[in-house]
């Protein structure tokens, strides 16, 4: 079976594919960058049975229509030497806080946008919390208290204690959730709120880390409902510019970032669910949910947060296209 990262990378491929062939066939100037990003992700895609193309073309070309009346810079060509780039990001761009996967550009207009490919998946962010992972000097710039390293140390101390002994996540059993996720979690919530109350602009900072520090347009295919789902996140208003003078035909909001936690609580679940998540409300409409979890069966000493963003504000730009 293909892995998270296998179908993220086809899809990057099949948008990157996609709009190089429909612009090229426009009578446009315009490049695809074979580099090593491009290799492996045409690679990951090549290795899908044809039927599996063709779904991934098929969700590629839905977004079409809509982005060319939104995003003037696709087509907005000034003169003969006015080139389209279009590249897949690398890992180190991703690791660095970008969220974009395929990134448009015309050097000579000082235009760029991008998208961030999501296959039948909505998460934001996989970060990592651990013995020594500062989680918030990477997310905000301010370090993570000494009392946030007396809760959290014994917790990995107690894991190891099970990976000496060659066993797994699973052996854990129920002690998973109460001497792993909740102390965790406690100690998480504990520590941003410390932060929040403590450093200027985090609500800010938070939101900037979670959807990456430019702006974007999300495409998220989700083959169950035979859909796909593009949503702008035009923070500072970076998107549906005006290129060459050309201007968009329809408008995408501009997003204000949040200015305050209003809340951070556990998740309602059901009582045979574990309990792994905790959910953050923001003013301005946005909600952040970040769930606990191993990751793999095989013991490392670190859980895995899946951050997703589960609100925004209602003025986001959204556009639901069924195939």
């Amino acid at each position: 079976m293909a892995t998270q990262v296998q179908n993220g990378k086809a899809f990057e491929f099949a948008l990157a594919k996609v709009y190089y062939d429909e612009l090229k066939a426009r009578g446009l100037l315009v490049t695809l960058v074979e580099d090593a990003a491009y290799d492996t992700a045409k690679g990951y895609f090549e290795n899908f049975p044809k039927d599996v193309q063709k779904r991934y073309i098929a969700s590629a070309e839905a977004t079409l229509d809509t982005m060319l009346k939104i995003e003037p810079g696709l087509t907005a060509q000034k003169d003969d030497r006015d080139i389209l780039s279009i590249r897949l990001a690398s890992d180190v761009e991703g690791q660095a806080g970008d969220v974009r996967d395929v990134i448009f550009t015309r050097t000579k207009s000082h235009w760029e946008m991008g998208f961030s490919a999501k296959n039948n998946n909505d998460s934001q962010k996989h970060s990592r919390i651990s013995g020594s992972n500062d989680f918030g000097q990477k997310w905000f710039g301010y370090n993570c208290s000494d009392e946030y390293w007396r809760l959290v140390r014994p917790v990995f101390e107690f894991v190891k204690e099970y990976k000496d002994k060659g066993l797994s996540w699973d052996d854990m059993g129920d002690l998973k959730e109460s001497k792993v996720y909740i102390p965790l979690l406690d100690a998480f919530r504990k520590e941003i709120l410390r932060i929040n109350n403590e450093s200027p602009n985090i609500p800010q900072k938070l939101i900037s880390y979670v959807i990456g520090a430019h702006p974007f347009y999300q495409v998220i295919k989700l083959d169950s409902k035979n859909l796909v789902v593009v949503k702008a996140f035009n923070i500072n208003g970076g998107l549906n510019k005006t290129v060459n003078k050309q201007k968009s035909r329809y408008g995408v909001p501009k997003l204000e970032l949040p200015t305050r936690i209003v809340e951070l609580e556990y998740a309602k679940k059901p009582d045979d669910q574990m309990q792994d998540t905790l959910n953050m409300i923001l003013d301005g409409g946005w909600e952040i949910s970040f769930r606990i979890h191993s990751a793999d069966n095989p013991i490392v000493l670190s859980c895995k947060f899946d951050v997703k963003l589960l609100g925004n504000p209602p003025i986001l730009f959204s556009q639901y296209l069924f195939q």
